[in-house]
């Protein structure tokens, strides 16, 4: 939201994200659009030399994945003039390897529990770690917070003598959000935002009240933003900036409203997502009958607890597993979702046999509902959307590394990406 706002008042913007869902030329963006896979491959043929000369010093260890695509977001956004950088962490704060810029203004959306095998198993402990971005002097913007994360957030801000501003205090709803379908069938929430000097009519594409939630947070964020830098963002550039925002798999339907039976992708994949995914789905399809879960579990989440999360639903649960690396056998998932009573339907091997079952218990009426991760919304994407997934040739369905293990190779990598969406894990 931050980037296409800014894009839209004039500003050449660079924006670093991860994971991808199809393409990993997805993580790197200029003006919102994604870079060539041409211009991606020079990038690591320039950087190259820079990898092989860390691994020759030997004192730090060798490039990760992760570690390369920063540096190459950081080139391409100086190479094309960026007049600003957009960058979003990868994992945590404190250690991610985008934590060596100073930023104008860091932003921390809602904490809850995630990775903790390498975050740590509480709130208040991921939250040190989060709050490892702010740095001295430099303001934090803080989204609608988790109370346990707050003075955590709040002592490190005082530490380092940064100013803290919620977004819920900062602005508030002027006009709450209703749901309506644009005459070219997009579904947006219409809301109005009011801060001390603006007031913000937004037709926001991305549906959920936690959508609502993250535009308060972008547009403090901005208006924090536009303060440091002296700079006049208009009312009208932020409504068309929001408008403009497309970032798939958060609840996106893929279906139009006259189908028969709704197919919505989501990428929740712990129970903190899982539950707002619920919230939004109530919203959306008030009367929907029965729900079919689509559901694979990745390593490093707890799958159980984000299952759970949609038990109210009382859906058909078809389990299954994706190609990536992390994916947890489909069986293992099957097994534990019915340890914790929750019923299973039918288990398959793979995404697009999932889907296929999906249809063929679903009835006219029902909504089907692929998540646990974004790996299973990419994949139910690629299929439905007859998108080619980027798959390395010769990765012959291995596990591979985990992200704390993985490492470039000393030889260039051959063109293409590794199963799944998620080149953090991983080899290349």
């Amino acid at each position: 939201m931050i980037a296409s706002v800014l894009t839209a008042a004039g500003l050449r913007t660079g924006l670093f994200t991860s994971p991808h869902l199809h393409r990993i030329t997805e993580r790197i963006r200029v003006d919102m659009e994604e870079i060539s896979a041409d211009r991606f491959a020079a990038l690591v043929e320039e950087l190259w030399p820079e990898v092989e000369a860390v691994e020759k010093r030997g004192d730090v260890g060798v490039v990760s994945v992760f570690e390369l695509l920063t540096a190459m977001a950081f080139v391409e956004f100086r190479s094309v003039g960026a007049d600003v950088q957009v960058i979003e962490v990868g994992l945590g704060g404190r250690l991610d390897a985008t934590n060596l810029v100073t930023p104008d203004v860091a932003v921390i959306t809602p904490i809850s529990l995630d990775h903790t095998a390498v975050l740590g198993d509480t709130v208040p402990k991921i939250a040190f770690e989060k709050a490892g971005i702010i740095k001295p002097g430099v303001p934090v913007v803080v989204g609608n917070q988790a109370p346990a994360a707050r003075p955590v957030i709040e002592h490190a801000a005082g530490e380092r003598g940064s100013q803290v501003t919620y977004a819920h205090d900062h602005l508030s709803l002027a006009r709450d959000a209703e749901q309506v379908t644009t005459t070219d069938g997009l579904r947006v929430q219409c809301l109005a935002l009011q801060s001390a000097s603006n007031e913000y009519r937004l037709e926001l594409p991305l549906p959920g009240p936690h959508q609502v939630e993250n535009a308060m947070t972008a547009i403090t964020a901005l208006e924090t933003f536009a303060s440091q830098r002296k700079l006049a963002i208009s009312a009208d550039s932020v409504s068309r900036g929001i408008s403009a925002v497309r970032w798939p798999a958060r609840a996106e339907v893929l279906t139009t409203q006259d189908e028969a039976v709704q197919i919505i992708v989501d990428g929740a994949h712990n129970s903190a997502s899982a539950a707002a995914l619920v919230t939004t789905l109530e919203s959306l399809f008030p009367l929907a009958g029965r729900i079919v879960l689509v559901y694979a579990g990745s390593g490093g989440h707890d799958f159980t607890a984000t299952a759970r999360e949609f038990s109210r639903l009382a859906p058909q649960v078809i389990v299954t597993r994706t190609r990536h690396p992390k994916a947890v056998a489909a069986e293992t998932v099957a097994d534990a979702l019915r340890c914790d009573n929750i019923s299973v339907a039918a288990v398959t091997s793979d995404v697009e046999s999932a889907l296929r079952e999906a249809r063929l218990i679903a009835s006219p009426g029902d909504v089907i509902i692929a998540t646990g991760s974004l790996f299973v919304a990419a994949e139910v994407r690629e299929t439905m959307l007859s998108i080619a997934p980027e798959i390395y040739p010769d990765m012959r369905g291995e596990m591979m590394p985990s992200y704390e293990e993985s490492a470039l190779s000393s030889t260039v990598p051959t063109t293409g990406n590794q199963p799944g969406p998620d080149a953090r894990h991983g080899s290349s």
